[in-house]
């Protein structure tokens, strides 16, 4: 089996990577706001203060003026504190998808595989330590613009996207805006 893997991705290399006409990178920053499939992640703490803040990257290579490949990752950070008790919840994930631009000047979608989990530092009067999830397969689906569509310069995106990742019995929805710059073409 792992002969056959191999195989394929010598071939696609050989064959693929050719015909790629560019690379391009992008990072970000943003906020949002978290679904959690399991209560108890966030009820730990009988928090007063809460921070979420989102951040990702990724390396481009472009198929055509409309296709890009992509390949990066992304990190949502929830921190809740109060009373002298905290948990911070952090999820991150390795990204691998791709970005269509519709030819509706900015506007792109993008679909992406996701291989992620989540680490828990909680520190409360009944529990002080770390929690980590098992490695789970998700997706996360974006919908942005981008300000440099059609220039070969660095500019901003505005992203809204939607993560999706498996924790056991539950899924984590994580929903996130964020501000990026990029240079793709």
């Amino acid at each position: 089996m792992n002969k056959k893997i191999l195989i394929f991705l010598v071939f696609f290399a050989f064959f693929a990577f050719p015909s790629f006409s560019g690379t391009g990178f992008e990072v970000g920053l943003g906020s949002g706001y978290i679904f959690y499939g399991n209560d108890n992640a966030k009820s730990a703490v009988n928090s007063s203060n809460q921070v979420i803040l989102s951040t990702d990257a990724a390396f481009f290579l472009t198929m055509n003026d409309f296709i890009f490949f992509s390949l990066g990752g992304d990190a949502f950070f929830d921190f809740r504190w109060g009373s002298g008790e905290h948990i911070y919840l952090i999820d991150y994930a390795f990204l691998a998808g791709i970005r269509v631009y519709p030819n509706l000047w900015g506007l792109f979608i993008s679909m992406d595989y996701a291989l992620g989990r989540r680490t828990d530092f909680i520190s409360t009067e009944k529990y002080d330590g770390r929690e980590s999830t098992s490695w789970g397969n998700g997706f996360k689906i974006s919908l942005g613009y981008d300000f440099s569509a059609h220039m070969k310069s660095f500019a901003p995106e505005l992203v809204v996207s939607l993560k999706s990742m498996p924790r056991g019995g539950s899924r984590d929805n994580l929903l996130g805006v964020s501000l990026r710059l990029t240079r793709h073409k």
